[in-house]
């Protein structure tokens, strides 16, 4: 399972949603969570450098690291009342964005844990998440700020997923992915919506998915939908929320992120709106 989390802590403050999903992931598979801290201080363009006072740069860094050490404090208190391994790793890149700070560490680690974030946030956790699943080669787990902490073990479980599924190749990342999640599940849905324009019998092979499900020892139940333009992402929310699912599995970004930020989609609205948590790979 999840032997590696990794909980980037980016946005200057402390995800308690995030860190506590990934501290219940961690205790039941004995695993280790990581709490990346940092600041991103993006310096401007080259050419205006020497329009600024000197020493400018250096007491910018100096308050990075004075925000970076106070951040790394209190995530470490937050982690030792949480009793599980875990370590604090402070990032000393103060002049990247928050993706590309985060890209090498989710790299080496098994799952990305990330919080959901309203108000004014929003647009740079979205950016964050799209660096992280299109760059890191790692599945992310969104958290609602409402959702109970998910598990794993090495037990059965009396819980419940819903995998969207479609035919691409995000979709097949994902279930991948989940599968050793899955095979622990009580029951799972193999949830297909198509959209109004589509035939009908357009995707009567992804039916054969069942069996590969059940191959792999997870039984499951084919579930059809349909979706009325740029609704599919609020169907399988709904749907989600019908089933009483614990766990949500998703493709993420099938279209381009530019696609996503003008027209909406099925990721955008999941990582908004998902009522539980929810596994994204890309």
């Amino acid at each position: 399972m999840f032997k590696d989390i990794l909980v980037p802590l980016l946005m200057g403050d402390i995800p308690c949603p995030a860190l506590r999903a990934a501290c219940a992931l961690a205790s039941t598979c004995d695993g280790q969570v990581t709490a990346l801290v940092g600041v991103s201080q993006i310096a401007p363009v080259a050419q205006a450098w020497k329009h600024y006072p000197p020493g400018i740069y250096r007491n910018m860094g100096e308050c990075a690291m004075a925000t970076t050490q106070a951040m790394a404090d209190a995530a470490r208190r937050w982690m030792v009342c949480a009793q599980v391994h875990f370590e604090i790793s402070q990032s000393q890149e103060f002049w990247c964005t928050p993706g590309e700070i985060c890209i090498g560490p989710a790299r080496r680690s098994d799952l990305i844990v990330l919080g959901t974030i309203d108000g004014d946030e929003r647009e740079a956790q979205q950016r964050l998440l799209s660096e992280i699943l299109l760059g890191s080669g790692r599945p992310v787990l969104i958290i609602p700020p409402s959702a109970p902490p998910p598990t794993s073990s090495g037990k059965a479980s009396s819980g419940k997923a819903v995998v969207a599924w479609k035919s691409s190749r995000e979709s097949a990342r994902a279930l991948h992915d989940a599968l050793p999640w899955l095979r622990q599940m009580r029951a799972v849905d193999l949830l297909m919506v198509d959209e109004e324009h589509e035939a009908s019998n357009r995707h009567c092979l992804d039916a054969l998915m069942v069996g590969h499900l059940e191959n792999n020892g997870i039984q499951a139940r084919l579930v059809r939908r349909r979706a009325s333009a740029g609704q599919v992402g609020a169907v399988v929310a709904a749907h989600a929320v019908e089933a009483q699912a614990d766990l949500l599995v998703a493709g993420g970004y099938s279209r381009s992120r530019l696609l996503e930020q003008v027209l909406g989609g099925t990721t955008r609205y999941l990582t908004e709106y998902a009522p539980v948590p929810t596994l994204l790979s890309h």
